[in-house]
C-alpha cells in the first residue's frame, strides 16, 4: 500500500477519491495550465503514488 508524505498508508480507492475531488472541487479550471500550479503539483504527486 502506498504511503503519503506523512507516512499514512493509503488505498487505491483513497487515491482515486482524492484525484476526483481535486478535479471536481479544488481545481479552478483555468483556461491555461501552468507548471507553477500548486493544485496540479499535488494531483501529480498523488497520482504518482499509484505506480
Amino acid at each position: 500500500m502506498p504511503k503519503w508524505v506523512s507516512g499514512k498508508e493509503v488505498s487505491e480507492e483513497e487515491i482515486e477519491n482524492s484525484l476526483k475531488a481535486i478535479k471536481e472541487s479544488v481545481c479552478f479550471k483555468c483556461t491555461e495550465h501552468s507548471d507553477k500550479c500548486s493544485i496540479a503539483k499535488a494531483a501529480a504527486h498523488i497520482n504518482s503514488m499509484k505506480e
